[in-house]
């Protein structure tokens, strides 16, 4: 087997894509990240078994290979199920060649959907790493909030009550300033750029949604969702520290579940929820724990870089 870059606007990869990749394989959300990302193809003699991206880049004198930005993984999509065992393995391999090379940090993380595939996996001097998201299964129910916890419930109907209410977004600017707001004052890093990107850019009616919850009128809350193949990803979202509200946040997270699922997405996923500070709240709107791994090496210095910055946020 060998792997090498594949051009993503190439038919090969196109047509490879079509009907299994997520919304992270599309040209449209690649292309925001320009020549960092690289876009690579598992192949088997000339027949194309795999796709998965990195994104390499350097920052001072460190240098990263690493799932891309706001990407919850590598992306990777095999051809057949059956050839999964053999493409990690191949990918293994790759990764024991590339340690070798001068990378800073080098990390790898594979979706939920391979977690089984990947746990006795074991790339020499790697750190490997079990992180997790939830999934919430919209084929399962007609009413969605039947799979609330009924905390949930019980917040939406007094939103409601209160007259609180909601409505989707067309105004990508509404979600970027709350979004921004809310990241400054949790202290939290975040990359302005790509945000804008993927909002300003990226995001359109047949790729993406966001709703808001309005408190007389005014934004107080807003979730962003991007979506393809019928998988749905909750990708961020930001709130108004001095209209707060109990209900204003499920209320805007509900409007998003019943419009994807009215949309005939199956899978709506709450990538980012083991954050320990919001896993409780997604968990409670009736998603299933998925496991994914995540393998990783830093040299020296990348590892100091790593925790200087913890220290700076401190």
């Amino acid at each position: 087997m060998e792997i090498k870059t594949i051009e993503i606007n190439s038919k090969t990869y196109l047509d490879f894509i079509k009907g299994r990749g997520t919304v992270y394989n599309t040209t449209e959300w690649l292309s925001i990240y320009k020549s960092n990302c690289k876009t690579m193809g598992v192949y088997e003699g000339e027949d194309l078994l795999a796709v998965f991206n990195v994104y390499v880049f350097k920052k001072s004198i460190l240098s990263f290979c690493i799932p891309p930005p706001y990407s919850p993984d590598c992306a990777l999509v095999v051809k057949k199920a059956q050839q999964s065992e053999k493409i990690i393995a191949s990918i293994n391999e790759w990764l024991e060649l590339k340690k070798n090379s001068a990378y800073s940090q080098l990390r790898f993380c594979f979706s939920y959907k391979q977690f089984e595939f990947t746990k006795s996996l074991k790339p020499k001097n790697f750190e490997q790493k079990k992180n997790h998201t939830y999934v919430l299964d919209l084929s399962s129910t007609e009413d969605v909030q039947s799979l609330y916890a009924p905390k949930r419930r019980q917040q939406i109907r007094r939103a409601i009550k209160d007259e609180l209410q909601v409505e989707r977004v067309s105004d990508m600017k509404i979600v970027y300033e709350l979004v921004i707001q809310t990241f400054l004052r949790q202290k939290k890093s975040l990359d302005q750029n790509f945000v804008k990107k993927i909002l300003f850019e990226f995001a359109n009616t047949k790729n993406s949604f966001a709703f808001a919850t309005l408190k007389n009128g005014k934004p107080i809350i807003a979730y962003f969702c991007i979506h393809h193949n019928k998988e749905a990803f909750y990708l961020m979202g930001g709130y108004d520290e001095n209209e707060k509200h109990i209900g204003a946040g499920p209320l805007a997270m509900n409007a998003c579940i019943e419009h994807a699922k009215k949309i005939g997405i199956t899978t709506y996923d709450f990538e980012g929820s083991m954050e320990p500070s919001i896993e409780k709240y997604f968990k409670e709107f009736g998603g299933v724990k998925k496991y994914y791994s995540c393998f990783e090496k830093s040299s020296a210095m990348g590892e100091m870089a790593v925790k200087l910055k913890k220290l700076i946020k401190k």
